[in-house]
């Protein structure tokens, strides 16, 4: 581990962008699900501005094709990021979190698909390699619950606002633009 946290979002196309730079730059580091800002933190959500939607819907697909990736938006958009999350955190405990969070961001930006689906996530710990019972296992486990917790604190800790975010000692990057930046930082390659 570098000593770099990365947190993500599975609602933010930014964010799959961002999972797709750590491993361009060939960069390990502890993914943490985003689940909203610190207690008493407004979320500035981009889709309830009308601009900030407008440009997001322009720059979102261009940023993504640049990457050489599929962009397919979501369909429903707005779902329940909860059984995703808790997911990702297993994955995470797992050793499988990198390339489950990649898969969910790939199958919610590229395919479209809807990520609260039990099934459409069984499919993204298949791709990843991952035991896809743990899907349903992790919504009660006491480990996950725990970890999550966790995230929270951290979240308030490293002062997160959105995604993707990174950390690494003192230093912040906010946005899958800043990455290239971080692996210039650890002197990770060139994304």
């Amino acid at each position: 581990m570098t000593g770099i946290r990365v947190y993500h979002g599975f609602r933010s196309p930014y964010s799959r962008l961002g999972l797709h730079m750590l491993v361009k730059a060939g960069l390990t580091a502890e993914l943490i699900p985003f689940t909203g800002p610190p207690e008493g933190h407004k979320f500035d959500d981009p889709a309830a501005n009308r601009l900030k939607l407008s440009y997001y819907l322009l720059d979102a697909p261009r940023m993504t094709m640049r990457l050489g990736l599929p962009i397919q938006p979501p369909n429903p958009f707005d779902v329940d990021m909860t059984t995703a999350n808790k997911a990702a955190a297993a994955a995470e405990l797992d050793g499988k979190g990198l390339a489950f969070a990649i898969a969910v961001s790939d199958a919610r930006w590229g395919k479209g698909r809807d990520v609260s689906d039990l099934a459409v996530l069984e499919k993204c710990a298949d791709e990843a390699g991952w035991d896809k019972a743990r899907i349903e296992t992790a919504q009660e486990d006491e480990d996950v619950a725990a970890v999550m917790q966790r995230h929270r604190e951290m979240i308030a800790a490293d002062g997160v606002f959105g995604v993707p975010f990174a950390v690494m000692g003192a230093q912040k990057y906010w946005g899958h633009d800043r990455f290239h930046i971080l692996a210039e930082d650890v002197g990770g390659a060139a994304v």
